[in-house]
């Protein structure tokens, strides 16, 4: 969706943070160029954009533009944080530099910027980074106890940390966060989630309603209710509510990979569904060129559901290619390109695939175990044994 549609401020940073956590990485940078039009210049906004830049693999370019940043009100220690890591992440880490901004970040952990630890709590959680995540959200509530959705991203930090027990606890905090705020979409989002962890799927269903009729211009609800209802097995509404929400949004990622699932899964519709793998391919060519990931994941899902049908096989093959192609060193990707051309039957193709992913990561156990079955098939009994 269009993050023009937002009305307010803290509309577009729960946008903003609701696609950064999926991961999609060139939707926040596009919502963020997109605000830039009402709010040129404004550092978080600009903060958000340069880390989609950084996530799409474009280091030295985030780095230019963390930097052109560098100080700015209200993101001081965030663009800190993602400096240091774009800076050990790149090919040639200027070690001077790094120094340089570890202490940079050592002395802006003694200021009270509020904001500055908001922006700084929600970047640690998306990095993988709890312990830190938790302790810059608590020095916002120590600063100012109402700071807007500071109890919900504490939740939320509570939610993402791999604890169950942690987990358990962000569900109060979620609570407190709407008792404050009845606008929290975040927290409402935050609660979706935990129900959804929980396995109350249908509960969870339920409250997403809710978001529907009081936060109308959020248009990803309707693709993630089209996703709970898949979950639920209730096909036939889950395929309407994906219906709705390309009618809303033509460029939907989510709501076209659930009507593919639909015509693989439910109505074995091989020629149909290829026509709408081709359709998501050029989506993600504007929509998240540079996810290898979502790629990746692609090819794995509809690989398995096509029934082996030629045509969506060699489309999957293509995908995982580009995964392969974004990030060349991952033997996880080059495994899942070799499973594709097994496959298709490419043995030998498929062996070499496999054996260049182990290559990349030695301990690759699942592209070994392929280069095995691949010898099977080709009935070279000998080398398998050995």
């Amino acid at each position: 969706m269009s993050a023009l549609l937002a009305p307010d401020s803290l509309a577009l940073h729960t946008l903003i943070h609701y696609y950064a956590r999926k991961k999609l990485y060139h939707h926040v940078h596009t919502a963020a160029t997109q605000a830039l039009q009402k709010r040129a210049n404004d550092p978080t906004l600009l903060f958000w954009r340069a880390f989609g830049t950084w996530k799409e693999g474009k280091t030295q370019d985030a780095i230019r533009e963390f930097q052109s940043i560098r100080g700015k009100q209200g993101v001081q220690l965030p663009v800190l944080i993602c400096l240091k890591y774009a800076h050990e992440s790149a090919r040639s880490i200027d070690r001077e530099a790094v120094q340089e901004i570890k202490e940079d970040i050592f002395n802006e952990e003694k200021a009270n910027r509020e904001g500055s630890f908001f922006v700084a709590a929600a970047v640690s959680m998306l990095l993988g980074e709890a312990k830190k995540a938790r302790e810059y959200i608590g020095r916002v509530l120590e600063i100012m106890s109402t700071y807007p959705q500071a109890k919900s991203l504490q939740a939320w930090i509570e939610l993402t940390s791999g604890s169950d027990t942690k987990a358990r606890k962000s569900l109060e905090l979620f609570e407190q966060a709407q008792e404050a705020n009845k606008g929290d979409l975040d927290a409402v989002l935050g609660k979706v989630q935990y129900l959804e962890q929980q396995n109350k799927v249908r509960e969870a269903l339920d409250l997403l309603n809710t978001v529907l009729v009081n936060f109308g211009w959020f248009t990803p609800a309707v693709s993630e209710k089209a996703r709970l209802l898949l979950a639920l097995g209730e096909w036939e509404q889950a395929h309407d509510a994906s219906n709705r929400a390309l009618a809303l949004d033509a460029n939907n990622v989510d709501a076209l990979i659930l009507q593919i699932m639909h015509l693989l899964a439910k109505e074995s519709k091989y020629d149909t569904a290829r026509e709408r793998i081709a359709e998501l391919a050029d989506l993600l060519k504007d929509a998240e060129p540079l996810n290898a990931v979502l790629h990746v994941e692609l090819a794995a899902l509809f690989s398995r559901l096509c029934a082996r049908h030629s045509g969506i096989l060699v489309q999957c093959q293509e995908l995982a290619t580009k995964a392969t192609q974004i990030d060349a060193l991952s033997s996880d990707y080059m495994t899942e390109l070799a499973n594709v051309r097994l496959l298709m039957g490419q043995f030998e193709r498929a062996y070499t695939t496999f054996q260049e992913a182990t290559k990349l990561d030695e301990a690759n156990m699942t592209a070994l175990y392929g280069m095995i079955r691949c010898q099977v098939l080709l009935g070279q009994l000998d080398e398998a044994a050995g």
